[in-house]
């Protein structure tokens, strides 16, 4: 069964201080969430997203028919400029080009149900970050903050967009994503893992234009699809090395061999790894 709903700021809200944008004007951001039997984690999500001190964003939930009370939660939502639709889809992928055929912002980013923003201030922090460059970047990336050992937080530090040659740079929570730069772009659902990462390079091939933002934007929540399946993200990541990057296979072969001396550094040395990975963040009083 499908559910749509749309809310738009009314002619209320507009004339308060509390709405950035009429129903006419086009967002700065969309967020996209997607979701499936996680209804905890979309509240969590939902709940970092309100709290947000720019409301110059509209939100845009794609649910796979959740049987939890998804459905429930969200057709009580009344979040400004907020839509969702729950039905059936193939998969994760799926789902999300759903949401990107949806959005109307200057930026995209992906919050997918149990990921939050870092603060409340991050849009409101992004945006004039962009704005003070004069230009349009075609991704917007910082830093993620990770949860490990049950609910310690730990900053995962950007790395240069560069990075991509080897292999994702952030965390795709904490990147943005000019709607310009996506215009005619899907993920390929071909991919069970790194569709993100291909659709991330086949910007940079086309575009390259990037803004790297010293910040935290993402809460990340471990567990995902590329943690518990590393080795087929790692295929993944050789198939995108090859067909959009242009890497020989010499350099996709060391490559690999890095990818696995990284794999066996967090297996059996993880303690080691998350001290040279992560920096420490103290907890908020």
């Amino acid at each position: 069964m499908l559910y749509y709903k749309k809310l738009e700021c009314d002619s209320v809200m507009a004339a308060s201080d509390n709405c950035s944008m009429s129903s006419e004007s086009k967002p700065f951001f969309s967020v996209v969430t997607v979701a499936l039997n996680d209804l905890s984690g979309l509240r969590r999500t939902r709940a970092s997203i309100e709290s947000q001190v720019s409301h110059d964003f509209e939100w845009i939930v794609i649910d796979g028919a959740s049987t939890d009370g998804t459905a429930a939660e969200l057709e009580s939502c009344l979040t400004r400029n907020f839509s969702y639709v729950s039905e059936k889809d193939r998969g994760v992928y799926d789902a999300m080009n759903k949401g990107l055929a949806r959005t109307r912002g200057r930026y995209v980013i992906f919050m997918n149900s149990s990921d939050c923003f870092a603060s409340p201030s991050v849009l409101e922090v992004v945006k004039r970050r962009i704005l003070e460059t004069g230009q349009t970047p075609d991704i917007v990336f910082g830093d993620a903050l990770e949860e490990i050992a049950g609910s310690k937080l730990a900053l995962k530090k950007a790395r240069p967009i560069r990075w991509l040659n080897y292999g994702m740079h952030t965390h795709h929570q904490a990147m943005f994503y000019a709607g310009d730069s996506l215009r005619g772009m899907r993920f390929d659902e071909s991919f069970s893992i790194s569709a993100d990462y291909d659709l991330t390079c086949r910007i940079y091939r086309k575009h390259g234009g990037s803004l790297a933002l010293d910040l935290p934007v993402c809460i990340f929540a471990g567990g995902g699809l590329s943690q518990n399946n590393a080795h087929l993200g790692r295929s993944e990541n050789w198939r995108v090395q090859r067909d959009v990057l242009g890497h020989r296979l010499i350099r996709r072969m060391l490559t690999r061999a890095s990818y696995l001396a990284s794999y066996r550094l967090r297996e059996k040395f993880h303690s080691l790894y998350v001290w040279l990975r992560f920096q420490h963040v103290p907890p908020t009083s």
